[in-house]
């Protein structure tokens, strides 16, 4: 059964007189267990409904398709049994908002949100549901194909057939969308090698594979070592890389498979052009976006102005790994604007350890120090975007507001330059 939450006044359901005691049993025929099950089979033109609360049971008929009025519970995350040795929910230290400590391990968030997931604990059943449900596209942490490999990256004791699983979503065409999160000594080499020519087996119902380097925190008391990506390493992976995106350009017009800006930033080379990322399917795995970043800020340049009215001077603040993006593109820019001063940080991830460089996991203390420490007296402090959750909070659980009463300045979350000069 799935529980009501809510009736809306005077909407059909309420009309029917269902109230949020009801709970929900079936719809045409078809048994409900969660928001999924109750979106999907609220499609139908006309809805046969099955409602219980206590020993009551009710069928009402519904002309038109959609939630006729009902909200029902959200649905509860599958947790995830795992224990892989990269996980980075085991690693967050003590004290955090509880949601940073959830393993999650869900084939719905995947399909609803595009979260990875591992199919290790999914079922036949959830496999059929996947399919007679049309969940596609699929996002599927695969890391590595030989079984001996994924059990020991993953933590688990037995095979959990991933191939036999992957290949029933394919001949069922699901798309699938993969990752792999590469352990140095581990699952590159030779293991990548296997793990992307049995993936590139899947084309095209396996239509993409992201590579990203495994991150660690300096919160790995008990953990297994696992050595950390250095520059040497950054490049062979995406030397391997090119190679087999060369070989799959010319079989099956993609490049298939690609490396996280990561391995670009740590490695030095240079950011690849738009043309590169083709559709950026691995978008939100960290691939590419430094591109579009360099793209969308080049564009807004041309609209800059050349000199500001009033003299202003403003912060930028950054993880050590977008740094020299910054520097190099953005700086330059805004340093030609008459009475603009500019002025640069990197932050030290300080919460989570030094080998965490990413902007987006920088917290809200750690900015604040950055700032203090070096005597900054700016008029705003943009922040990146990506430091913040849904709810406008660090992980450190500080706001945008926090950090305006502490810095005694403005501060801005900047989704884009082209924003700056209308905030001044």
């Amino acid at each position: 059964m799935l529980k009501i939450t809510e009736i809306e006044k005077g909407s059909p359901a309420e009309k029917a007189g269902i109230t949020s005691l009801f709970s929900i049993l079936d719809i045409n025929g078809h048994e409900v267990n969660d928001q999924l099950d109750f979106t999907f089979y609220s499609a139908d033109e006309q809805l046969k409904i099955s409602f219980k609360t206590g020993e009551i049971t009710k069928e009402v008929v519904f002309s038109d398709s959609g939630n006729n009025g009902i909200t029902v519970e959200e649905i509860k995350v599958k947790h995830c049994g795992n224990d892989c040795v990269f996980c980075f929910v085991t690693q967050n230290p003590k004290g955090l908002r509880e949601s940073l400590y959830v393993k999650d391990e869900d084939y719905r968030f995947s399909f609803l949100d595009g979260s990875y997931f591992t199919l290790t604990k999914t079922t036949e059943k959830e496999l059929h549901r996947i399919v007679d449900m049309k969940l596609t596209p699929m996002y599927i942490s695969v890391h590595a194909i030989i079984p001996e490999v994924r059990k020991e990256l993953l933590g688990i004791k037995k095979d959990d057939e991933l191939i036999k699983k992957m290949s029933f979503l394919a001949d069922n065409k699901i798309e699938m969308h993969t990752q792999i999160v590469l352990c140095p000594d581990m699952n590159d080499g030779e293991v990548l090698d296997d793990t992307i020519t049995t993936l590139r087996n899947f084309y095209p119902q396996v239509a993409s594979i992201a590579v990203v380097p495994v991150g660690k925190t300096k919160h790995r008391e008990d953990l297994p070592f696992v050595r950390s990506v250095t520059k040497d390493d950054a490049k062979k992976v995406i030397d391997l890389i090119s190679s087999y995106q060369e070989k799959f350009l010319d079989e099956i017009g993609t490049r298939f498979i690609f490396p996280a800006d990561e391995f670009f930033l740590k490695s030095g080379l240079d950011i690849p052009l738009d043309e590169y990322y083709e559709e950026y399917q691995q978008y939100e795995d960290g691939i590419g976006m430094v591109r579009n970043f360099i793209d969308s800020f080049q564009e807004a340049v041309e609209n800059f102005p050349k000199k500001i009215k009033k003299k202003t001077q403003i912060t930028i603040v950054t993880g050590y790994s977008f740094y020299p993006i910054i520097e190099k593109y953005v700086i330059p820019s805004l340093t030609k604007i008459k009475g603009l001063q500019v002025e640069l940080f990197k932050v030290e991830n300080k919460l989570l350890g030094k080998e965490i460089t990413v902007a987006g996991l920088l917290s809200g203390n750690d900015i604040i120090d950055t700032v203090l420490e070096n005597n900054s007296k700016s008029d705003i402090l943009l922040i990146p975007d990506t430091c913040l959750n849904f709810n406008g909070l660090f992980l450190d659980d500080l706001s945008v507001d926090d950090l305006k009463v502490k810095l005694k300045r403005d501060v801005v979350k900047l989704d884009s330059f082209s924003e700056l000069f209308n905030l001044m």
